[in-house]
């Protein structure tokens, strides 16, 4: 008999969230109600943080905090170049110029001393005014948030956090996303626990909240109790039904973050140390939103992922690295080798499968395969 498949990720349902959901269908109330700030005042509380605002998707959230700064036309805005690109898109969105920054191989997340430089660079170029960085704390993985506040103090920066991968996250104690002005959360049936698609953003300033919460609105407010828009706002409200879900799901959260760390161990156990591919840096506040190895130079990463669903395992690439991409190539004249490790991992790196569902046998059947994927796989010429 053919054995299961074992999909890359999948979302930890079941009967409570289909619960949820045909509650709010028959209260008749779908959009913007008391599920949404049920689901804020949850989140606000676990984070520790004074204001959640949630929105419909992480990209929407970094678009929000984008608005409500004033970033736009002549800023500029670094980020790292291994992560999804919503951060650079969205500063595209606004006018700004971002600036992508090389990542740590271990770590894969924002390297300091290269966020330097390309501050310096930016100044002798005049990229624009250095305004804001956004650390992307990646796969779950806390940032290096002390050098980065201290490169921002130094330059003058607003830190804007990419938690988008990384809730449940800390260092020192301290939940990611409430380090620097404003942070960001998203909800994506790939993280570890969604609302089919959501995002929110938290922050402990007041005013910047209301801007936020304006922007995600359509720009609207009740003033001397009438309906007015104080800016040409956008419409990124998450419904209730998304909220509900999300509700249930911050209530399994402790559970399903145990069980990707679980995972997360026995792939450290059964991943045999091999020079076909690099494992990650087993770091114990990790929150394992994805298990990437890193190939070795010379394999064709395309033909692994082809190995490997051959037998029934989903794998693809890590992320994407934004310097790499064609829209960054053309307009800023990004070449591949640039940034050399975003490059490398943008190449290279392969998610593995991780998810509440999976078994520690599933882990022992995704890392055989790898290692005979890896084994008759074509090298790239060269």
């Amino acid at each position: 008999m053919r054995p299961h498949k074992i999909q890359l990720a999948k979302p930890s349902f079941d009967e409570r969230e289909i619960d949820a959901v045909r509650r709010v269908l028959a209260s008749g109330r779908v959009v913007q109600g008391p599920e949404v700030k049920a689901f804020e005042d949850t989140l606000a509380a676990m984070l520790q943080v004074r204001r959640c605002i949630a929105v419909s998707s992480g990209t929407a959230a970094l678009h929000t905090c984008y608005l409500a700064l004033g970033i736009g036309p002549g800023d500029a805005v670094f980020i790292p170049s291994f992560a999804w690109p919503s951060a650079a898109n969205t500063a595209m969105q606004v006018g700004a110029r971002p600036v992508f920054v090389d990542v740590l191989p271990g770590t894969y997340n924002m390297d300091p001393a290269d966020l330097k430089m390309r501050i310096r660079e930016c100044l002798k170029r005049n990229w624009g005014t250095p305004r804001a960085v956004v650390p992307v704390h990646e796969f779950g993985l806390a940032a290096e948030m002390k050098s980065a506040l201290a490169v921002a103090r130094e330059y003058d920066l607003i830190v804007i956090e990419d938690a988008a991968c990384a809730l449940g996250a800390t260092l020192h104690d301290t939940p990611v996303g409430t380090f620097g002005k404003i942070g960001i959360f998203s909800f994506h049936p790939r993280k570890a626990i969604t609302v089919g698609e959501g995002g929110a953003i938290v922050t402990n300033d007041d005013n910047l909240a209301e801007k936020c919460r304006l922007w995600r609105n359509h720009g609207q407010a009740v003033i001397d109790g009438k309906r007015d828009f104080e800016v040409a706002g956008l419409n990124y409200r998450l419904t209730e039904i998304q909220a509900a879900i999300g509700k249930v799901q911050l209530e399994k959260f402790p559970e399903i973050l145990a069980k990707r760390k679980k995972i997360a161990g026995w792939y450290f156990e059964h991943l045999s140390p091999a020079t076909e591919y690099d494992l990650p840096e087993n770091i114990p506040e990790h929150t394992w939103q994805t298990f990437m190895v890193v190939l070795g130079d010379h394999f064709d990463r395309a033909e692994v992922i082809e190995r490997m669903a051959a037998e029934d395992i989903e794998t693809g690439p890590g992320t994407m690295s934004g310097h790499c991409l064609k829209v960054y190539q053309e307009k800023f004249h990004y070449s591949d080798s640039d940034l050399p490790v975003s490059h490398r991992l943008h190449d290279k790196g392969l998610a593995l499968p991780l998810h509440s569902f999976m078994t520690e046998d599933d882990v022992i059947r995704v890392s055989r395969a790898l290692a005979e994927a890896t084994k008759g796989a074509n090298v790239v010429a060269g």
